[in-house]
């Protein structure tokens, strides 16, 4: 069965949010990542919002349209951030860049052409299709572009940038080439499409043995079902499904180690049953066995989540309609903060309106950031505060550490302290 992402309006945060390439971007969410919330409702400030000043819009500041950049992913030493080019009109251009987080330097910089020349979407258009998109995947011009992107994301985790992935072997690349996923060898060349089905978010594990990526599987009602699946990258069997891992979203955390994955993994099974919201920690090595760390009670829909860098914490934001009274709805929204270690949900309150989760560190210090400003909470000891500065942390933020968040600034990106004003 054959599911074109454009028709089904998909969940992404998936692996890319915000858009969905390396060569740039959005995990799309998304899929990324985690897409922006559509117009609902407007949300009544609660009285008892955790904050001890309710956030303040901030102040204005002016945005370069043409210069704006998406923060892809961090380097495991905290050292080296991905980004990767927005453009206002597509959302999505194929042009990265990595930059020092301390001095703000440009250590490298590529944009890929061939890339930006394949079809956002590929299933449904019309009978030729694939013939043209593999015609246009045989030029030794996408190979050559699809080598560059490889080099700038391979050291990243999982070896990716949002709609392609690189093994740190070296010796296999995978991309989205609109709703197909393919895999190609060192040199460039195609080796094979993975899947019929619509199929996104290519990752490798550590040791570039193996490529995970998810793939729409079973029936479609509002959205398509995925689950996650695992090839040898050698292709040397056929992918197989996962189980334990349908529903899963991006913001893929990996653990120190490189032996395990953290991710949240939601399953809506109808207006008026239960939705099935897990945070899940995934082997990186065969079997590649899954185990649910906790869970969240209720019919929410998932909105966004984060997980802290070594898997300690996980902050979720849900939504649902309400009826009052007849026909009259309004949409209520959660956040929920996990303990990992223990699988408790630490926290449970309404979400502060114009704001929207971005982050959360191993010492558990909450950021939302959104129309209203930037607010921290400091979860274990239950205090939160508004911060008055006009930063951008766009769709995310990265911790390096139990305090230092790094975010992109304008075309570069800096670092915040959220421990203390500064």
């Amino acid at each position: 069965m054959r599911v074109p992402r454009r028709v089904l309006g998909l969940l992404s945060l998936g692996f890319a949010t915000a858009g969905s390439a390396c060569a740039a971007p959005p995990v799309v969410q998304p899929v990324p990542i985690v897409a922006p919330r559509k117009a609902e409702p407007v949300r009544t400030l609660s009285a008892a919002m955790p904050v001890s000043e309710k956030p303040k819009a901030p102040a204005h500041r002016e945005i370069d349209l043409d210069d704006h950049w998406y923060f892809e992913s961090l380097s495991p030493d905290g050292r080296r951030a991905l980004l990767r080019k927005l453009d206002p009109r597509a959302r999505a251009t194929f042009h990265v860049r990595i930059v020092d987080v301390d001095s703000g330097r440009t250590l490298e910089e590529t944009a890929l052409a061939e890339l930006a020349k394949i079809p956002a979407s590929t299933i449904g258009g019309k009978p030729t299709e694939l013939a043209e998109l593999e015609w246009m995947l045989a030029s030794p011009a996408f190979g050559r572009d699809i080598i560059k992107g490889s080099h700038l994301a391979g050291s990243f985790p999982f070896g990716a940038c949002g709609r392609l992935a690189a093994a740190s072997t070296g010796t296999a690349i995978s991309f989205d080439a609109g709703d197909w996923l393919y895999v190609a060898d060192e040199t460039g060349r195609v080796r094979r499409r993975l899947a019929s089905e619509a199929a996104y978010d290519p990752r490798f594990t550590p040791d570039g043995k193996h490529l995970l990526f998810r793939r729409a599987t079973g029936t479609v009602d509002v959205f398509a079902k995925y689950e996650l699946f695992v090839v040898p990258s050698d292709l040397s069997a056929p992918p197989r499904a996962l189980p334990g891992t349908a529903g899963m979203r991006d913001r893929f955390v990996m653990s120190p180690d490189g032996q395990s994955a953290f991710a949240v993994a939601s399953q809506a099974h109808g207006p008026k049953t239960a939705s099935d919201t897990c945070v899940v920690s995934l082997s990186l090595k065969p079997p590649f066995a899954a185990k649910k760390l906790a869970c969240l009670d209720g019919t929410e829909q998932l909105v966004e989540s984060v997980i802290s860098p070594k898997g300690k914490w996980a902050a979720l934001s849900t939504k649902k309609k309400v009826e009052t009274s007849g026909e009259t709805r309004h949409i209520e929204w959660r956040l929920r903060v996990v303990s990992l270690t223990t699988g408790k949900v630490v926290r449970d309150e309404p979400e502060a309106p114009g704001l929207g989760v971005r982050a959360i560190s191993d010492a558990g210090f909450l950021v939302q950031s959104g129309a209203l400003g930037l607010v921290v909470t400091d979860v274990p000891a239950k205090k939160s505060r508004s911060i008055d500065r006009a930063i951008d942390l766009g769709y995310r933020g990265f911790f390096r550490n139990d305090t230092d968040l790094v975010y992109v600034n304008g075309a570069t990106v800096a670092v915040m302290n959220v421990s203390a004003d500064e």
